[in-house]
């Protein structure tokens, strides 16, 4: 509910302070993207554009910004290209799997689709060397945080068992790898 609440205030501040304007559309990416935005979540999202001028961009993206930032809300936020996020994405996991959540929020949706087909594509095609990082990931977390299921006050996130390794399940079947069943 407070994902969706949050989307309707964003698409409101897009289509009033950029609507209409063409190759520029507003995505919700990771854990936004995923709709599990809590209250003391950031606010993941991209400023995704087809080569916009670098003056232009600047004043869309504080129009979108600074409305946020004066609500004293967290966000991660960044202004790219498909071509620029898919390189980002190449040699940046967390930006890798960012993206597999992408979720157009407002503007140009066909630039928002093509992001999100052009990424899944690299995802994909990146398999083989981020797949073992998240194996690694979650070994390292359950010796950092330990699991969920035996802690007093679980770290519901990140220890063994929370939800980042329910999101290292989602990462890698969109890998296109067969996650074993344990019942066989």
């Amino acid at each position: 509910a407070y994902s969706r609440r949050v989307d309707e205030w964003l698409q409101q501040l897009f289509n009033d302070r950029l609507g209409g304007r063409p190759g520029l559309s507003l995505v919700a990416i990771g854990g936004y993207g995923r709709g599990a935005l809590s209250p003391q979540s950031d606010l993941d999202v991209m400023l995704l554009h087809s080569g916009w001028d670098e003056a232009d961009l600047e004043e869309a993206a504080q129009a979108l910004w600074f409305p946020v930032w004066d609500e004293k809300i967290a966000h991660g936020h960044s202004v790219r290209t498909i071509a620029q996020s898919i390189e980002l994405a190449s040699t940046d996991l967390d930006t890798a799997t960012s993206l597999l959540s992408l979720r157009h929020l407002a503007g140009d949706a066909g630039l928002s689709d093509d992001l999100a087909e052009q990424s899944s594509r690299s995802w994909r095609k990146n398999r083989r060397k981020w797949l073992p990082q998240i194996v690694l990931g979650a070994h390292d977390r359950e010796r950092t945080n330990g699991e969920v299921a035996y802690l007093l006050e679980p770290d519901l996130k990140a220890s063994s068992g929370g939800l980042r390794d329910i999101n290292a399940i989602q990462w890698i079947e969109a890998s296109g790898v067969a996650v074993l069943d344990q019942a066989q």
